[in-house]
């Protein structure tokens, strides 16, 4: 088709001086040419819901709590996929549970999430390509009307001490409410899931800490977790530390605060800096045995510095 158009394109050239339409038939010849050629570069990409056995691909009604797994694949055959974003809609508003750059012709993504607290939640998988072009897919997921919230366990006062305090340990075990000096932790390190320290070396300093095995700075103050093995216990803490007050954490008696203080889109850190007494710390355990428990931590009260400790109440999923 190309060497038609070639063809005609130099025969017209050669004799436009007979005809003054010649022209202006060229011209029209050479736009449509373009024009076709240009259109397969603006497809946009392609997305698909994964609908194989134990993924979630249609809209559903589920149970509070009830895990449910969704993938993606993506495909451009032109222009490389550059954004993933997946947003969260209820009927509290919208959150954005991710916000990534990619560069690549094809994707592949899963995401698991446990159905929260809200009447219905909307999940939209969006990509866009360099073109900017986008596609998107959405599941909705109704909440059953049956179902019930989860127990919690409670820890009214636990003391977790910074990396120089010698009478009280600095790590803990959330399942069971233990304890633990630093030296003893390496034969039970698939049990410890916080760490605390008093954060004088981050520039800035941080002061007391929140950490998790997985935290990036956690070996600066305890270097024999470098040899621990991989993945680690994470802990994930999230930022907004003043929507829960203190009298509500008091007043839970079941996961339902949790749950929709720390929903699927929420995007956590692995270290929650500089706590304060009066905070209330949404969190998750992303890596380990407990992986998928949620919780809330108050902060009661913080004493010393480096060789201080930090006193908190704990509410987590059962």
């Amino acid at each position: 088709m190309i060497q038609k158009y070639l063809k005609q394109f130099f025969s017209f050239f050669s004799d436009m001086h007979s005809s003054p339409y010649r022209i202006i038939i060229l011209l029209m010849l050479f736009v449509f040419f373009f024009n076709s050629c240009k259109k397969k570069s603006e497809e946009p990409p392609i997305i698909t819901l994964i609908s194989e056995t134990g993924y979630t691909d249609t809209d559903r009604t589920v149970a509070i709590g009830l895990p449910v797994k969704i993938g993606i694949n993506g495909f451009s055959n032109d222009a490389p996929i550059t954004n993933l974003v997946i947003t969260l809609t209820t009927e509290n508003g919208i959150e954005t549970a991710l916000d990534s750059g990619l560069y690549t012709n094809e994707l592949h993504f899963v995401k698991n999430l446990s159905y929260g607290a809200s009447a219905w939640e909307k999940w939209t998988f969006t990509i866009m390509d360099k073109n900017r072009k986008k596609s998107s897919q959405t599941i909705t997921l109704t909440k059953d009307t049956n179902s019930v919230f989860g127990l919690i366990n409670y820890f009214p006062s636990i003391k977790l001490g910074c990396q120089q305090n010698l009478t009280i340990g600095s790590f803990f075990n959330p399942e069971t409410g233990s304890i633990h000096f630093a030296d003893s932790t390496n034969a039970i390190q698939s049990s410890i899931y916080i760490i605390t320290y008093y954060a004088s070396l981050n520039v800035p300093p941080t002061d007391y800490t929140f950490g998790s095995p997985s935290d990036n700075d956690i070996t600066t103050y305890y270097s024999f977790i470098n040899n621990w093995i991989l993945p680690r216990n994470e802990m994930r803490y999230k930022f907004d530390s003043l929507t829960v007050s203190p009298q509500e954490f008091d007043l839970a008696y079941n996961d339902s605060l949790i749950i929709s203080n720390y929903t699927s889109a929420t995007v956590g850190k692995r270290k929650f800096k500089s706590s304060r007494p009066g905070y209330v710390i949404p969190f998750q355990i992303t890596e380990g045995a407990m992986a998928g428990k949620r919780g809330l931590l108050k902060i009661i009260s913080i004493n010393g510095q480096e060789s201080g400790f930090i006193e908190f109440a704990m509410k987590i999923q059962k």
